[in-house]
């Protein structure tokens, strides 16, 4: 058996297809919006999306959604989300546009401690020894790597955060999550000196 951490770093989908056809029918649902996946984040002029997570009884289905596969679906905005949730170790409420309050609509149910205590180290293993070891010199960043299929292809996931700064780059029908990890990498690299926390 593979340790979580180790899957985690390497992005092993069956370690997630196990433990996800072990959750109840709403358990991926439930903890998605804990991560902002599935709340309604309304900014005047601006429509927002984060993704879904349905629930389902049906077990294939919930195995698929659990590696971020079957009717699981994702924005860029919502796993920027998921990644500053881990940062600051709650559901944030970002400011989108300056003068313009955002509000929040869903069930933002709180995160224990401990189980963001045990996601950081994991998402730092998968930048100092993982599929994002590409982007380890660029600070202490913390990120999970993925690789959304479709019939023909596959979208390429990095989201993380680094100091105060959550991201989620998306290259659409990119591949591999490698090319995501390197548009990240550049992003970093042109950034001013002392710009992040």
């Amino acid at each position: 058996m593979v340790p979580l951490s180790r899957a985690f770093a390497s992005s092993c989908n069956t370690t997630f297809a196990e433990l996800s056809s072990k959750l109840p029918p709403r358990g991926l649902t439930q903890a998605a919006s804990r991560y902002g996946i599935g709340l309604d984040y309304r900014v005047e002029g601006i429509t927002t999306v984060t993704g879904s997570v349905p629930p389902t009884v049906d077990l294939a289905e919930r195995t698929e959604d659990g590696f971020g596969q079957g009717r699981v679906l994702a924005s860029p905005f919502g796993m920027a989300l998921v990644a500053a949730t881990v940062a600051a170790g709650k559901t944030p409420v970002p400011q989108l546009i300056v003068g313009r309050p955002t509000a929040v609509e869903g069930d933002g149910t709180p995160i224990s401690s401990k189980m963001i205590d045990a996601l950081r180290p994991m998402m730092r293993l998968v930048v100092t020894n993982g599929t994002a070891k590409e982007i380890a010199g660029c600070g202490e960043i913390f990120g999970k790597t993925g690789e959304a299929e479709f019939p023909g292809g596959s979208h390429s996931w990095f989201a993380g955060y680094r100091g105060d700064l959550a991201f989620a780059s998306l290259i659409v029908g990119g591949g591999s999550s490698e090319y995501a990890v390197r548009m990240t990498k550049m992003m970093f690299e042109i950034l001013p000196p002392g710009y992040l926390a």
